[in-house]
């Protein structure tokens, strides 16, 4: 799994492969190197297939956590990018995707 962070004046954008690690796991671990709380974007797999408690306590830490754009893609399913927009919006992934962070 690799990820980059990238960080401007807005807070940080991460920029992950499939989160073996859990991705609540990968934005905590991104705010501790940049020391900033402030994550504005994520994209990449979650690693979330079925709709479940894992789900919900993920939605529920990006909710507090103010995530302002998402985009999960290839290790995340239908169901569960559904149940993720239900409280937070989720942004469309494919080829040729332009994201101007």
């Amino acid at each position: 799994m690799a990820t980059m962070i990238i960080q401007n004046e807005n807070g940080i954008y991460i920029i992950t492969g499939c989160s073996h690690s859990g991705i609540c796991n990968i934005i905590e671990y991104a705010k501790e190197v940049c020391k900033d709380n402030r994550v504005v974007g994520v994209i990449g797999g979650f690693h979330l297939f079925k709709v479940n408690e894992q789900v919900d306590k993920t939605v529920d830490y990006l909710k507090q956590n103010k995530v302002k754009e998402l985009y999960p893609c290839h290790c995340t399913s239908f169901n569960v990018k559904a149940e993720i927009h239900k409280a937070l919006p989720v942004k469309e992934v494919g080829v040729g995707l332009e994201i101007n962070w």
